[in-house]
């Protein structure tokens, strides 16, 4: 769950999470050793942009019930890519949040996306479950 900074928008990008869970005075005889709680009963994430400054939540974006475990990575194209619990890519506008783009993935990114150049191409690569997605953008067209 890394966050990220745009310095063109001086904004922080987290990925806030609420989570419920219920703790016992006494030992339950749960094996998994979770200190007399019950484990996650409900949760929320949200992508929230933060001025750096002030800390004052810019905007949020929903990524939907359950813990989002996806990392956010801005570009200096002006985009932010993230993922919802749905098993989406998302391409936001990193002033906004707006959705830009989105594609279902299959399952949910277990790990930030990054981004590298080769060749003169830009790509996009993320993981989603045991599967490695890498994208970029159609090579230009050759001049005449």
């Amino acid at each position: 769950m890394a966050p990220s900074f745009d310095p063109q928008t001086g904004l922080f990008y987290v990925n806030a999470r609420r989570i419920f869970s219920i703790f016992y005075l006494t030992a339950t005889g749960k094996p998994e050793g979770w200190g007399g709680r019950d484990r996650n009963l409900w949760a929320n994430s949200t992508l929230r942009a933060l001025d750096y400054r002030t800390g004052k939540v810019v905007w949020n974006h929903e990524i939907g019930n359950g813990e989002s475990i996806s990392g956010i990575l801005t570009t200096a194209g002006h985009l932010l890519f993230s993922a919802d619990n749905s098993g989406n890519l998302l391409a936001l506008d990193p002033t906004t949040g707006k959705t830009l783009w989105h594609l279902n993935a299959g399952g949910q990114m277990t790990a930030s996306p990054m981004t590298y150049e080769l060749d003169g191409r830009q790509y996009l690569i993320l993981a989603v479950q045991d599967i490695l997605y890498a994208f970029a953008l159609p090579p230009p067209l050759p001049s005449h």
